[in-house]
């Protein structure tokens, strides 16, 4: 396993880059898990369907993927001589809703054998009803869906949520707020956050001790996934998060070129430990950090 590591600073964000040149494995695909994260638990603010707009966290999850479910069987039927050895069935897509709960635009992270079946994706996601908005700080956002299907001929389509976003445009102002009250960047910082082993190191060690631990975290944790590596799929993954006043790794965010990097990404800063906080004029503040992620086959 080798990768490089290089750092840089921002005036606001602290990034880190690394390049991994590897042929890791270990996801299991196929009607088995795909990753271990679970979006509803993570993002319990998101578009519904009215329908689903009841009590309890778990009964709206499951009424908003079998709604999505009985969507795509009723309007979308395979050909039987779809499934061959160009085309294994799965296919990753993604739709976004606005601020009023319409569907505003979606995207299918196509290979060449999966052409035929974009359309009709594409034409199911258009019949998508309006969904119930969430709001935010009293402003409604838009919500981005991220999913896995199984197609398989003269059977129903599964379907399986792998991740949600709710994006924030319309809240950029607070956050931009809050941001320039309580972020400060890895560079500024009087005493950086604190990563466990880092401890006994002169406070001038510190940020290179940082540095060098988040490298082996990522080393020790790191898995190319599975279906990425049999798809000969590359891409580069930028990791946004946040050591909060207490310690802990907060608003893990991800954007990359396909979900299987971003799920891979967020699963390893998932796993990073609780830190001492980084400090200025000894009272704890947020430090915000973005580290690019590329994923490089041998």
């Amino acid at each position: 396993m080798k990768f490089e590591l290089k750092t840089t600073y921002l005036t606001f964000f602290t990034i880190f880059s690394f390049v991994f040149l590897l042929s890791a494995q270990d996801y299991q695909v196929d009607g088995q898990e795909i990753t271990s994260y679970r979006p509803f638990e993570v993002a319990t603010d998101y578009a519904n369907f009215s329908k689903c707009i009841m009590p309890g966290a778990g009964a709206q999850n499951a009424c908003f993927t079998d709604n999505l479910q009985e969507l795509f069987n009723e309007n979308l039927k395979m050909p039987k001589d779809s499934i061959s050895q160009n085309f294994n069935g799965k296919v990753y897509f993604n739709f976004f809703t606005d601020d009023k709960g319409e569907l505003e635009s979606t995207e299918i992270f196509s290979r060449p054998e999966t052409k035929f079946i974009e359309e009709k994706i594409d034409l199911v996601l258009k019949k998508l009803p309006t969904l119930k908005v969430v709001q935010l700080k009293d402003t409604a956002v838009s919500t981005g869906y991220v999913l896995y299907a199984k197609f398989n001929p003269g059977k129903s389509v599964r379907l399986k949520v792998v991740d949600i976003k709710v994006s924030k445009e319309n809240l950029k102002k607070e956050e931009k707020k809050e941001a320039g009250e309580g972020d400060f960047s890895f560079q500024i910082v009087d005493d950086v956050p604190v990563f466990p082993g880092c401890e006994e190191v002169a406070k001038s060690s510190r940020r290179s001790c940082f540095q060098k631990k988040i490298g082996k975290h990522i080393v020790k944790n790191f898995r190319y996934p599975e279906e990425a590596q049999e798809l000969g799929i590359e891409g580069r993954v930028n990791i946004m998060f946040v050591i909060d006043k207490d310690g802990s790794v907060k608003n893990i965010k991800t954007r990359g070129p396909h979900p299987l990097f971003e799920l891979e990404g967020r699963r390893i800063f998932a796993k990073l430990p609780q830190m001492t906080p980084g400090k200025v004029k000894g009272r704890p503040v947020r430090v915000p950090f973005s580290i690019p992620m590329t994923f490089r086959l041998n």
